[in-house]
């Protein structure tokens, strides 16, 4: 529950921009009350040109901020030209990328925590100096440091608005998502001995009882599923807990997202009660909300890539380069998930006893989703199709041989559903020799009843 209570606090957007502004606060307040209490000591021990006077440093912090509260709204106009050429471009599942990027929110934050700083300093400053003359006031020259802070990173947020809405650096930005995510998962998977590939030999003796079904109290996109906390909680109760759906499904309250088996056949069958309690706790490291999270869902990621490269091809915009480099990089994305540890799906105790099951996406489905509509919406294009033939390729590249038969198969769908009526005689050319850098890749090399017809042509 705690971890779930984390999530969803992190996800929001106020999140970073709140730390900051509390931040903020307590600077206020620790710099008011050090100037309050240690004024004669701070003299002694700082340059004089640290203090100012009542009238310099109302005028100061008032002009500060000001300023700062132009600059959040000139940021805020930014964000939303950016957000509007996201969703209008690229795709509308590509604004999150933006809005929560840790640059937005900290830029907002710092502007937010310097209005506060210099609002709450300039309401509590000491106004029995007003007549004194004396420059013994130093919390203006914090504001003025404050303020040069934020004026760097308002030029900073410039250049990452700038750069956020270059789509080859976008399509950058959302290939190392994905695989920033794979790395994760791939490197817990290999330093955690309890996560395994292979199922005990009387698995299907055990699931083959009556289970209890969960459902979710609410409807949305699976975010997160705590499948460590859930192999503790299973060990606990001593049942096996399934997962039904995966990162990125979206269920409802009559969706089946686990089922769990009591173990001990010859101990006493849970009270409604006890069955209540185990299912409210594993419903606790279950999050949901109404959007799908770039965090953990690697088939979101890859379908924020497609959508880009399905913008890319699409009357209205035609720019087929782009999406001939979003495909590459789809390509470089799957053949790094090909190789990668990420089907570890059963969970044991210490007692080397499985707790829980949670079965990923296979390759070959993560082939299909990425690909589908990208083959159905260029199928007369020729050069979106050569170059998912050329992903396929990368993909293959290095992979074991189970992959390689996939990737050849899967090259029979993709030309298959291609309109060869609009290929011409240089278009067959072109294609040929695409599919036979795959078919040599694949070990398919003598077979050639999927190439294109060609009079006079030969492939050495």
């Amino acid at each position: 529950m705690k971890l779930k209570f984390l999530h969803n606090i992190e996800n929001k957007i106020y999140f970073i921009p709140s730390i900051y502004a509390i931040s903020a606060t307590l600077l206020s307040i620790a710099v008011i009350f050090i100037e309050y209490q240690y004024t004669n000591t701070l003299i002694n021990v700082l340059p004089s040109y640290f203090f100012t006077s009542y009238d310099l440093s109302k005028t100061i912090l008032s002009t500060i901020a000001g300023s700062l509260f132009a600059m959040i709204t000139v940021s805020f106009s930014t964000i939303m030209v950016v957000l509007t050429m996201y969703s209008s471009q690229f795709s509308p599942r590509t604004m999150q990328d933006f809005l929560k990027n840790k640059v937005t929110l900290k830029v907002l934050g710092i502007f937010i925590a310097g209005f506060i700083y210099s609002i709450l300093t300039l309401l509590f400053i000491d106004d029995s100096l007003q007549g004194s003359g004396e420059s013994i006031i130093f919390s203006a020259m914090i504001g003025v440091i404050v303020a040069i802070v934020c004026l760097g990173y308002f030029v900073y947020f410039i250049h990452h608005a700038a750069n956020s809405v270059q789509v080859n650096l976008l399509i950058e930005s959302l290939k190392e998502e994905v695989i920033e995510i794979v790395d994760k998962i791939e490197a817990r998977n290999n330093s955690n001995d309890q996560i395994r590939n292979d199922p005990p030999d009387n698995l299907k003796e055990k699931l083959d009882r009556k289970s209890c079904e969960v459902h979710p109290k609410q409807s949305g996109y699976i975010q997160v599923i705590y499948d460590i906390e859930l192999t503790k909680l299973a060990d606990e109760y001593d049942i096996i807990i399934r997962a039904e759906k995966m990162i990125g499904d979206y269920v409802t309250e009559n969706t089946i997202v686990f089922k769990f088996w009591q173990l001990n056949e010859e101990a006493e069958r849970f009270s409604e009660e006890k069955l209540e309690e185990i299912k409210n706790k594993i419903l606790g490291n279950l999050a949901i909300s109404n959007e799908r999270s770039k965090k953990n869902d690697i088939e979101f990621g890859l379908l924020k890539l497609t959508e880009v490269a399905l913008r890319a091809i699409s009357p209205g915009i035609n720019d087929p380069n782009t999406a001939i480099f979003c495909i590459n990089q789809l390509g470089w994305v799957l053949s790094r998930i090909a190789v990668a540890n990420l089907e570890n799906t059963y969970y044991y105790n210490e007692k080397d006893e499985l707790c829980f099951i949670l079965e990923d996406i296979s390759f070959w489905d993560l082939l299909y989703k990425t690909f589908y509509q990208l083959s159905h919406y260029g199928n007369q294009d020729v050069s979106v199709a050569g170059s998912i033939i050329d992903a396929l390729v990368i993909i293959a590249e290095g992979s074991p041989k189970e992959i390689k038969e996939q990737v050849w198969k899967f090259s029979h769908y993709i030309l298959g559903g291609f309109d060869k009526n609009v290929l011409e005689q240089e278009d067959k050319k072109f294609l040929n020799h695409k599919i036979y850098r795959l078919a040599k890749e694949t070990g398919n090399k003598e077979e050639r009843e999927k190439y294109f017809q060609v009079e006079n042509f030969k492939i050495n």
